[in-house]
């Protein structure tokens, strides 16, 4: 129902058939067995698809068939989701570490912090930025993986840091949005919410959206961190938001999939057929919005009316942000497969 207002055991490359799919019943075109939760998103990089599990290792997978080209061990669950750039993956680990591997799946460089990284690593003018549980930001060399500055926050930070002229963004779970100079970490402004924030930031213009678990989205001046509205839900936000056509999307943890105007945020459109609870972010290519929910479900919305399109179930919670081509929508779930399903 869309309202309008104002204001994720078997054998590897096991092929099976959805569940169900709404309204084409024969829409998989491979899954592929991990043997861990895969809350991890995908990146489609240079022919091949990269993904995190959490038995451990971050595989390379032929987008076509989902062979697997290669497998990457680290020392514990991978919740990370990778970044690719300038022929390297990087990401997290729960064994503390930053990774960099080149594309043929051979370790270029690591770096330990001090506790766990689940948060996704961001890369921009030679620079990797990544939040760690040990409460810091850190920047370091993307060549070499030294490290450049380190900025520390009250309490974890899950939420990935996301740079953007200079500035790095970041929320962290001691209530407060960030904004770092890119250069050396120095703290330019902080805004203070009411609770942790795990979704990750997106910038779009001249402002940063994101959510907190204080059931409110917010929409920022990034120069400055003034506040330019505010949305009430009833429920935390813990995903990130999609930008699109001037318009911003995002889910609370109650399921509500919200529309809103990104420069005033005027309500579109809110629809309830997501199941609770959404942590996710959206997909939105040729629009459509792509998003899946704790009960299993990849759903596929009409993004100009919030329409309902289409469907597909897996048989856990689907945490991962799909990507979308031209013909096929990626995704892990944790009931430990990697998806390919056709558009």
């Amino acid at each position: 129902m869309v309202m309008g207002s104002a204001g994720c055991t078997a054998s590897d490359g096991e092929t099976g058939t959805p569940t169900e799919w709404t309204p084409d019943p024969d829409r998989l075109r491979w899954r592929y067995w991990t043997g861990g939760r895969v809350p991890s998103s995908p990146v489609l990089y240079e022919g091949s698809l990269y993904v995190g599990s959490g038995d451990g290792h971050l595989r390379s997978f032929s987008p076509e068939d989902g062979s697997l080209n290669w497998k990457f061990e680290t020392g514990d669950k991978i919740w990370s989701s990778p970044t690719a750039w300038n022929n390297t993956v990087y990401f997290g680990s729960n064994d503390h570490n930053l990774y960099a591997v080149n594309l043929d799946g051979e370790k270029r460089w690591h770096f330990e912090t001090d506790d766990v990284i689940i948060g996704d690593p961001s890369v921009a003018d030679g620079s990797v930025y990544v939040g760690s549980s040990d409460h810091n930001v850190y920047c370091l060399d993307s060549e070499t993986g030294e490290l450049q500055w380190t900025a520390p926050t009250g309490n974890r930070v899950v939420s990935k840091p996301v740079a953007n002229d200079g500035v790095v963004y970041a929320g962290s779970c001691d209530d407060n949005f960030y904004a770092f100079d890119a250069t050396d970490g120095k703290t330019i402004w902080v805004f203070e919410t009411d609770d942790a924030i795990y979704a990750n930031p997106v910038v779009s213009e001249n402002r940063v959206f994101f959510g907190s678990t204080d059931h409110d989205f917010y929409a920022l001046d990034r120069h400055d961190g003034s506040e330019l509205w505010t949305e009430h839900t009833r429920q935390r936000i813990v995903a990130a938001a999609a930008v699109w056509r001037d318009t911003v999307y995002f889910a609370n943890y109650l399921g509500w999939l919200h529309a809103l105007e990104a420069d005033t945020g005027f309500r579109n459109w809110i629809s309830n057929e997501l199941e609770p609870a959404v942590i996710c972010a959206p997909t939105i290519v040729d629009g459509s919005l792509y998003i899946g929910d704790r009960f299993g479900w990849l759903r596929t919305f009409d993004a100009d009316s919030g329409d309902l399109l289409a469907r597909f179930k897996t048989d856990n919670a689907v945490q991962s942000t799909p990507v979308v081509t031209d013909d096929t929508i990626y995704f892990g779930s944790n009931d430990g497969y990697v998806y390919a399903i056709k558009r």
